[in-house]
């Protein structure tokens, strides 16, 4: 089955190549790095994390899976005081994806993006291809140039 992110790099032509896993599988992005045994390389494993303030204004964040998002950092990134998470109920109908399976790419509202920098220490990086069981891999630049992203530390220390 294509999802809306993996039509979302052919219509745009960025290079891409997907991993599997179960759907019935792990959800949590440390525990899909572990399935896959990147050890060293599980900080190649992206989350995406969408967040609102509280005039309805929405971002998407891209780290690596075992990290935390700094709220603080991240409102001060995108010009706002605060930051809270996205409320379930809000985050499907605003992404087209369920909890667990979001991709940056493909997502029915484009929203303002911010990677962490640390993707650029990677030729490739991994992330949701917008449902459980499915892995993207693609250059982060990928990100900057599809989506306009930006680069920037967003991770609790």
């Amino acid at each position: 089955m294509e999802t809306a992110a993996i039509a979302f790099l052919k219509q745009n032509d960025i290079p891409y190549s997907t991993m599997e896993y179960p759907e019935n599988g792990p959800i949590a992005a440390k525990d899909v790095a572990a399935y896959f045994n990147f050890g060293d390389e599980s900080d190649r494993l992206f989350k995406t994390l969408v967040t609102s303030n509280r005039k309805g204004s929405h971002y998407a964040f891209c780290l690596p899976s075992g990290k935390k998002l700094d709220l603080k950092k991240a409102a001060s990134l995108v010009g706002e005081k605060n930051l809270q998470m996205v409320e379930p109920d809000i985050f499907q109908s605003l992404t087209g994806y369920t909890h667990g399976g979001c991709s940056p790419f493909g997502m029915k509202t484009k929203l303002p993006t911010i990677v962490d920098h640390s993707a650029m220490n990677w030729e490739t990086i991994y992330l949701s291809g917008g449902k459980l069981g499915l892995l993207i891999e693609v250059s982060p630049s990928a990100l900057h140039h599809a989506l306009d992203a930006e680069f920037a530390s967003i991770t609790k220390e």
